[in-house]
């Protein structure tokens, strides 16, 4: 068997796509139609420094109000109102994008892999396109005759 691809996510041979991920799918390669690449945006759940700026700051605010004198915790919350501010603007927009190729499988539009990783993704999908290349009919199995 002809195996195109082999990595820790995916597994494509020329019967099978295998997408290994915690509920790992498996499609037959001649019954996948339509596959398309689409990239998609997807939030970015990494943790925001500006975020945990101000958070801590605005607690130390509060507390100095409380434990010290009302002057004082303004003066630390002006301080931690301009520290994350200042930490928001400067901080880089973080765009996340993640590549997924779409088929039809048996009649239903399923996502057959995705990843966030693009060089992965493109072996993967290079793989899966010779795959989906190699299972077509050839011309000599259209039946026809030579006298």
């Amino acid at each position: 068997m002809r195996i195109y691809y082999s990595g820790p996510d995916a597994l494509v041979n020329q019967e099978r796509f295998v997408w290994r991920t915690s509920s790992p799918r498996s499609f037959v390669v001649r019954e996948l139609q339509n596959a398309v690449l689409v990239r998609c945006n997807v939030p970015d759940r990494r943790s925001n420094p500006a975020l945990l700026i101000a958070l801590l700051s605005t607690a130390l605010a509060v507390a100095s109000w409380l434990l010290v004198s009302p002057v004082v915790g303004a003066a630390i919350g002006f301080v931690a109102v301009l520290t994350a501010a200042g930490a928001m603007v400067t901080q880089p927009r973080r765009t996340r994008y993640e590549w997924q190729v779409r088929a039809t499988y048996l009649g239903a539009h399923v996502t057959v892999y995705a990843s966030v990783d693009q060089r992965v993704f493109n072996q993967v999908a290079r793989a899966l396109r010779r795959a989906i290349e190699d299972a077509r009919p050839s011309r000599a199995d259209h039946g026809l005759a030579a006298a």
